[in-house]
């Protein structure tokens, strides 16, 4: 994608940045001019620094530094609610500090509604343990949907047999005096039927793994699409953002919060990160996980 060239183009100009004053006063010296050596130490130095803090923030630093955020959007509910939404946990066998934090939140939260929307772990793993460890007794008043990423359907069935996978197939659930509609993706064939499913809902929530179905969702009138799979890019450069998102829908709708029509869609930065060989970095792009509050909008019925 054009984006992707753009990109890349700017992360390698950033790259070297520190370096190009030395890399000039190196270039004097090879060429025996005369280099002031006080100069060429200092900027040596000051080149070093920032590589080393950059890296040590890209590799250690923030991947193991998760965030919760919180965001408001109003709907056609009669009672507020709230909905946790976690994507792109790529649960590994061995436990990194980051999934402490995150069973630590999971304990405290009290959400309405809980939605994974996939890569749950990671796709060369067939072990059930991170799973069960982790969202094995995860609960949520409404209940708990996941819908696909690169996962394992056998392996997620068996080890979380509390939380309702969707695979283009929509659920009503009854909250009082509001109906809510839960509709979980693939991009297969068959969708058609599971938007129908909560065609009569006064608030349909769809979820998804890529942001890619969010305008059609939002044609078959979804109130809130949630998604992931572009981990926000993972390296963000300040003012352009994502370096790559993996996604069709391109930088569209890389991060964060968006809308279409009377549709929020919210992309999560997700909590993981891609599977090795993929660098193991994030830089200005958090982990995250984001409780999101559905109030009442002015034409929710009283």
């Amino acid at each position: 994608m054009p984006f992707e060239s753009i990109g890349f183009t700017l992360f390698a100009v950033l790259t070297v940045l520190p370096a190009t004053p030395f890399l000039f006063l190196a270039t004097r010296f090879a060429r025996r001019q005369p280099v002031p050596l006080k100069k060429l130490a200092a900027l040596f130095l000051l080149a070093i620094v920032i590589y080393a803090a950059v890296s040590l923030d890209a590799f250690l630093i923030e991947p193991n530094w998760p965030r919760l955020d919180t965001l408001e959007i109003s709907a056609n509910v009669q009672h507020p609610l709230t909905i946790l939404h976690l994507s792109d946990l790529h649960l590994e066998p061995a436990l990194a500090k980051r999934d402490k934090w995150l069973a630590k939140r999971l304990d405290e939260l009290n959400p309405d509604i809980l939605v994974l929307t996939g890569d749950i772990h990671q796709m060369d793993s067939f072990r059930q343990e991170p799973l069960r460890r982790m969202l094995g007794n995860v609960r949520a008043r409404l209940g708990v949907f996941t819908c696909i990423g690169y996962d394992n359907v056998r392996v997620l069935r068996q080890a979380l047999p509390g939380v309702r996978l969707l695979e283009n197939e929509g659920v009503l659930l009854q909250d009082g005096t509001d109906t809510i509609g839960v509709c979980g993706l693939r991009k297969t064939r068959g969708r058609n039927a599971a938007y129908a499913a909560i065609s009569d809902a006064p608030f349909k929530l769809v979820i998804n793994h890529t942001p890619d179905l969010a305008d059609e969702a939002a044609e078959n009138g979804a109130d809130l699409y949630l998604c992931g799979h572009t981990h926000g890019g993972q390296v963000r450069i300040p003012f352009w953002g994502a370096i790559i998102t993996n996604s069709d829908s391109g930088k569209k709708y890389e991060a964060g919060l968006y809308r279409n029509g009377k549709t929020s869609i919210y992309t999560s930065r997700g909590f993981g990160l891609e599977p090795k060989p993929a660098p193991q970095v994030r830089f200005f792009c958090r982990p995250q996980i984001s409780l999101i509050r559905v109030t009442p909008n002015s034409s929710s019925p009283r």
